[in-house]
């Protein structure tokens, strides 16, 4: 091969799109099993809108306070820790707990969730505890269960 070719040949392989270049023969294809989930934030922050007659109201999650004003238990704006952060499968969970729970909140411990389908839809729920207790012990009558639409 003259050298002017090689020359070509070697300036075209430089210079080709991203896109060419990914679908070079000698590269493996990228299958779905191959692809690592999406990292979660270690806080998940937002402002989530709650459905249905109990759950109506807004859940917002800032870097230093969490509030969630549903029809029966409004909590505003407080102070929280995020007692743990938990994935299994397609699902990430959230747990906060109030520092000083205000008088008016029913609920102590407040645990968002995150799932993930096949086809990449997502579904956020809340759940709110009575206690710290109620939540390790993932009680069934001392909670409030609430599907949640994303709205940030």
């Amino acid at each position: 091969m003259k050298p002017s070719l090689r020359l070509l040949l070697l300036a075209l392989l430089l210079c080709a799109p991203p896109a060419a270049l990914a679908r070079a023969p000698n590269k493996p294809a990228q299958t779905p099993a191959t692809v690592s989930p999406p990292v979660e934030p270690r806080v998940q922050l937002g402002v989530f809108e709650g459905t249905g007659r109990a759950c109506s109201g807004l859940l917002k999650i800032t870097p230093k306070r969490l509030s969630w004003n549903t029809a029966f238990s409004p909590c505003p704006a407080s102070a929280y820790t995020l007692v743990e952060r938990r994935r299994e499968g397609d699902a990430t969970q959230w747990a906060y707990r109030f520092v000083r729970t205000p008088k008016s909140c029913f609920y102590k411990v407040v645990m968002l969730k995150k799932l993930v389908d096949v086809d990449g839809r997502v579904e956020w729920h809340a759940s709110g505890f009575t206690s710290m207790k109620a939540y390790k012990a993932e009680a069934k009558v001392d909670r409030l269960n609430c599907p949640l639409v994303k709205l940030d």
